[in-house]
């Protein structure tokens, strides 16, 4: 966590000092990178509350704990982030016909900055070691230091050749990645929100594995979702023969070891029934699913 925030409170700095170069030099591919580090800042925040919450532990009231604290800042942020960057996405378009003359030194100058720092701070939590939010964050912050690179080319060519054009086709490219980024965020955080079957997980896989385990008649009732990140949950009912709840005790832990090394699922509640269920009555089992 402290390498995390150490990152954070670098790139956040750097993206207000981006901020102000790029409307004091005219460029709006300055502020496009700005706004594209402010993303990436919301991405450390995402990494740095995942990592709170996995420590806080569960209450009377949050029996789950505070896992979804991750995936409700990532749903807020993403809605911030596609704002910020369908506004710089529409707000360069009309610079296409008439780009201002743009102080290429300062642009150069800070990008350059940005490249370093950008690339330092990612090595300073690449070192951090293999786990998966600092690897996320490295991601993030590497990809800036390209981007900023990118705007150091621009600011080259623009300087060499006069062509101010390249200022507001580098914001679009920028803006561009920021919303392909930000709905990409926005789709997992309500796929997870709708307590949708976390992605990588096939749900007639997992129903099958079940229905295979012997003396299970069959599975109904089967519901799959995430409660934070990649930590998966699972309920279903087991029709079994009509005998002692005892003599099953085996097969549920049986059950649960299966889903947990086969489908990373932390957390199974499994209910065992001896009649069959009612068609009418029965959802999400081996019925076709709408």
């Amino acid at each position: 966590m402290r390498r995390m925030a150490i990152g954070l409170a670098a790139n956040t700095a750097f993206t207000l000092l981006e901020l102000a170069a790029g409307f004091l030099s005219r460029s709006m591919a300055l502020v496009g990178d700005a706004v594209h580090n402010f993303a990436d800042s919301l991405a450390l925040v995402l990494a740095l509350t995942a990592a709170y919450a996995s420590t806080r532990p569960r209450t009377e009231k949050k029996t789950f704990g505070y896992h979804r604290l991750g995936i409700m800042a990532a749903f807020i942020n993403s809605l911030v982030v596609v704002g910020l960057g369908l506004s710089l996405f529409f707000g360069t378009l009309g610079r296409l016909g008439h780009p201002p003359e743009v102080k290429t030194r300062l642009v150069m100058a800070v990008a350059g900055a940005g490249f370093l720092i950008n690339g330092a701070v990612a090595l300073f939590l690449r070192r951090g070691g293999d786990d998966l939010n600092l690897r996320g964050a490295f991601l993030h912050l590497f990809t800036d230091a390209l981007v900023s690179l990118g705007v150091l080319a621009g600011g080259v060519v623009m300087a060499t050749t006069g062509w101010w054009v390249v200022d507001p086709l580098l914001t679009i490219a920028m803006a561009s990645l920021v919303l392909v980024a930000a709905f990409r965020v926005l789709r997992e955080s309500v796929h997870v929100l709708m307590e949708s079957v976390p992605q990588g997980l096939d749900y007639r896989e997992v129903l099958g594995d079940l229905a295979a385990i012997q003396g299970v008649r069959d599975v109904h009732d089967l519901h799959i979702w995430e409660v934070g990140s990649r930590l998966y949950s699972l309920s279903a009912h087991l029709v079994v023969e009509d005998a002692p709840l005892s003599s099953y005790r085996k097969k549920v832990e049986e059950a649960k070891r299966m889903l947990r090394e086969k489908h990373r699922v932390v957390h199974a509640t499994l209910e065992l029934e001896s009649e069959p269920c009612d068609p009418a009555e029965c959802r999400f089992g081996a019925e076709p699913l709408r």
